[in-house]
């Protein structure tokens, strides 16, 4: 039996290939929780996630919206609940960031970047309450990032939202306790599809780290089983940060 036998599971940005929300939706299908994977814009990557947790012998259902809009939050917890017949936990992983110099990022720029990024995990976390309650309690686990702690002079308005997941997430975990916990996991340099197409995923790059690898996206997957799970039961106000040693905080 799996950590999260029975568990009722609804993790957003969850359909890109190679992606770190796929890995998470994978890893708790792999522990036992069923599974509502939410995107936007990908039926067809979001049903190749479905198969997968289907062949693991757990149920699983795709929904879509865009996170960033609070009306499709809330339209896609009731669907996610719906499908799945109640809710254990809610993983907010959607989100991106977009480079751009600092005197280039204009207020659109910045406005998409929080309401992606922090705005959306706000209102999902709250209307996960009443149905994390209902189920007797539950957990909310946020993806953040290393940004968080060491910003970029490219990504300032992606860098704050995710420092706000992290006090966010702190403020939740006061506000829901004893009966809900609220935790952060903050990946570093993830070897996901879209890293691996950029910039810096580079051999250069890679020694600069002190385990001298990238993280992998199930690194992200199994810290959010151990928060989600019994493991995790003495954590909430809290952060992990698999990293390979990129940031210390």
């Amino acid at each position: 039996m799996g950590r999260l036998e029975g568990k009722l599971a609804l993790v957003t940005g969850a359909g890109r290939r190679e992606s770190i929300g796929r890995a998470i939706a994978i890893c708790l299908a792999e522990e036992g929780a069923d599974v509502a994977v939410a995107d936007f814009n990908r039926p067809e990557e979001s049903l190749e996630v479905v198969g997968e947790i289907e062949r693991l012998g757990r149920r699983a259902f795709p929904v879509a919206g865009d996170v960033s809009v609070v009306a499709d939050c809330r339209r896609l917890m009731e669907e996610a609940v719906r499908a799945l017949g109640g809710l254990d936990l809610l993983v907010n992983n959607a989100g991106y960031s977009r480079h751009k110099p600092l005197l280039d990022i204009t207020e659109a720029d910045y406005d998409e970047m929080l309401d992606l990024n922090l705005r959306g995990p706000f209102f999902l976390a709250q209307a996960a309450i009443p149905h994390l309650r209902a189920r007797g309690g539950g957990r909310i686990v946020n993806i953040a990032s290393e940004q968080a702690y060491i910003g970029d002079p490219h990504l300032p308005h992606y860098a704050a939202a995710k420092a706000g997941v992290i006090a966010m997430s702190k403020s939740l975990a006061l506000a829901l306790a004893p009966e809900i916990t609220v935790n952060c996991v903050a990946p570093g340099p993830t070897a996901t599809g879209r890293f691996r197409a950029g910039p810096e995923y580079t051999d250069a790059v890679r020694e600069k780290i002190p385990l001298k690898r990238w993280g992998h996206p199930r690194d992200v997957g199994r810290s959010v089983v151990f928060l989600a799970s019994a493991d995790g039961d003495a954590f909430t106000g809290q952060t992990l940060d698999p990293n390979c040693g990129t940031v210390m905080p």
